[in-house]
């Protein structure tokens, strides 16, 4: 497939699991939720339950667990009263905490949408409802599954020749759509050159997993190879997939990505494609790399529909 960029990286860092807590009240319909918005424990969550606090830190045992070396190892609390008013603490750690960008020198008072700062790891509070916590928490669990690319959690391209064939003969049997994402991060060799390939490394893996929070639950998100990705959508035609991959592409533009550097912003172009009954795989894939190489050649950070090309 056409990349302007350097080919993959050897990765580094495992993908991030999840402490689990028990299960909300039944009558909770949404409940305020801290999440890792940006570093290798990206889309790591814990919700606030009424009445009960959650510990920060390296510690096992902390409710939301973070494996980022300044991080103390109890580093911070967050509690909900009695009147579900959120109050932060820092645990006397070593390189503090912050709520948009003031130091917790005391204990105060947090709202939904603050962001906080726990060592550098960037965390934001939000409040979710059920069937979004329920995403998550099963986004985590394919990130973690064996056989995964050890950087991004995505499927290795193995997948491609081993099961996707498969999938293919079954659907169009059965005459069910499928259809292909193929993403491209636009200048990404300059991302490493510039920034450095640790900085490469964060930004691939964050697109990795706004695009598996992105898809459905039955979709196959791969690395195919460097910062190119690719999305798997059965039961989904072109408009499906192009409306899947507009989403995707203003939640990567959209990123803040200061997180990881001052100066960095990220985009990525991308080709969508609807298999036909009368072609190859191969030929599929040669159509929807087209279509991205078009979406880099006309200016990037946009999606291209290989429809639109014939």
């Amino acid at each position: 497939m056409a990349t302007d960029d350097d080919p993959m990286k050897e990765p580094i860092n495992p993908t991030a699991t999840i402490n689990f807590r028990r299960p909300p009240p039944r009558e909770t319909s949404s409940l305020p939720t801290l999440r890792v918005v940006a570093g290798p424990d990206m889309l790591k969550f814990c919700s606030i339950y009424p009445s009960q606090s959650v510990r920060i830190g390296r510690d096992p045992g902390s409710e939301l667990q973070l494996n980022s070396s300044p991080v103390s190892y109890l580093h911070a609390t967050i509690r909900s009263d009695a009147n579900a008013n959120l109050i932060i603490e820092d645990l006397n750690s070593t390189n503090g905490t912050t709520v948009n960008g003031c130091p917790v020198t005391s204990p105060m008072p947090v709202n939904v949408g603050d962001s906080i700062d726990v060592g550098g790891v960037a965390l934001r509070i939000d409040c979710l409802k059920l069937d979004e916590l329920a995403h998550l928490a099963r986004v985590h669990e394919r990130l973690s599954l064996a056989n995964k690319d050890p950087l991004t959690g995505l499927t290795t391209r193995h997948y491609i020749n081993d099961e996707l064939p498969d999938l293919m003969t079954d659907l169009q049997s059965r005459q069910i759509p499928l259809s292909v994402v193929f993403l491209d991060i636009d200048k990404f060799k300059a991302v490493n050159d510039s920034f450095g390939h640790s900085v490469g490394d964060d930004v691939l893996r964050t697109v990795a997993r706004l695009m598996v929070l992105t898809v459905r639950d039955t979709d196959t998100c791969v690395r195919y190879g460097g910062e190119e990705l690719l999305s798997i959508l059965p039961n989904c035609d072109e408009l499906g997939a192009l409306q899947m991959a507009e989403r995707l592409r203003n939640l990567i533009r959209e990123t803040n990505w200061v997180h990881y550097n001052e100066a960095l912003k990220v985009t990525a172009s991308i080709g969508v494609a609807q298999h036909r009954p009368d072609e190859t795989l191969e030929e599929m894939f040669e159509r929807v790399d087209k279509a991205m190489y078009q979406a880099k050649r006309t200016g990037r950070d946009r999606t291209i529909c290989a429809s639109t090309l014939e």
